[in-house]
């Protein structure tokens, strides 16, 4: 016969929860009604604001630049990043381990407007890149103002967030299946890629939408080097409140970013199972 909690263990569990799930409620939640209500009652009762945006082209070409960005920061961080968290799991190299941690950390604590300062300098029309490029006989050119000098940026500040979120995860998975693999005559590549990756697979998602996630909130770093020409979701939402005061619109521009963050989530979701969602 199994005990049924007892009137004071509940209690007990409700006041040991409460602190958290008011928290929850008080930051997260209300926030986010607030939001949604704003959105359809500002200026006036109906979906006015979600129908501009949908139907304009110009803000559906701002969210799917946002997207695109953000899933080619989110891939070359996985990309780039999966090795090193991989060295990190599973290395024997306590020392070095620990000293790459602390670089990793060191350049994530670091700020991201003063990292997206360093490749305004970078990026710049006098900057080393495009003397670089005059000296190789190509002309001296500026990068900024183009896609490719936001997403490095993004990358620049996501990475270390990727390998960190990786690392946690890919430390789990049981090495030694690997080493099984290659006792039974598989090669070292073969059995990471038909025995550790697929354990692998759900970390490295896991952290690819963590960045995802930052990525499509991205404001700095898109404004400074990217500027109108690369408008994404998050500048055009604080334009339109600091610009023009409408709230109502921003608000919709917000529930927006969430539902472009949660479905592309689901997305992913659906892909790394290798199947439909159950």
């Amino acid at each position: 016969m199994i005990a049924q909690p007892s009137s004071s263990s509940r209690l007990a569990n409700f006041v040991a929860i409460g602190p958290g799930l008011l928290f929850v409620l008080c930051l997260f939640a209300v926030p986010l009604g607030v939001l949604a209500l704003r959105s359809v009652t500002d200026p006036h009762l109906g979906f006015a604001n979600y129908d501009t945006l949908i139907t304009s082209p110009t803000y559906l070409r701002v969210a799917w630049r946002t997207i695109w960005i953000s899933v080619a920061a989110a891939t070359i961080c996985a990309i780039a990043g999966t090795p090193v968290a991989y060295s990190l799991a599973h290395s024997d190299r306590r020392a070095l381990n620990k000293l790459m941690l602390a670089v990793l950390v060191l350049s994530f604590l670091t700020s991201s407007l003063i990292r997206t300062f360093s490749w305004m300098v970078i990026f710049g029309a006098q900057g080393p890149l495009s003397r670089l490029l005059d000296v190789v006989g190509w002309g001296p050119s500026s990068l900024l103002g183009s896609s490719t000098a936001v997403i490095v940026g993004m990358v620049h500040f996501l990475l270390p967030v990727f390998i960190l979120t990786a690392f946690s995860g890919l430390r789990k998975v049981p090495y030694h299946l690997v080493a099984a693999a290659e006792g039974l005559g598989a090669s070292r590549v073969f059995a990471l890629a038909t025995v550790y990756l697929p354990l692998a697979m759900p970390s490295i998602v896991n952290a690819g939408c963590v960045v995802f996630i930052i990525g499509v909130g991205f404001f700095i770093t898109p404004a400074l080097l990217g500027g109108p020409r690369q408008t994404m979701l998050a500048q055009l939402i604080a334009r339109s409140v600091t610009q023009f005061g409408d709230f109502g619109f921003a608000a919709a521009g917000g529930v927006i970013l969430l539902a472009i963050t949660l479905g592309c989530l689901w997305i992913v979701r659906i892909l790394a199972r290798g199947g439909a969602p159950k």
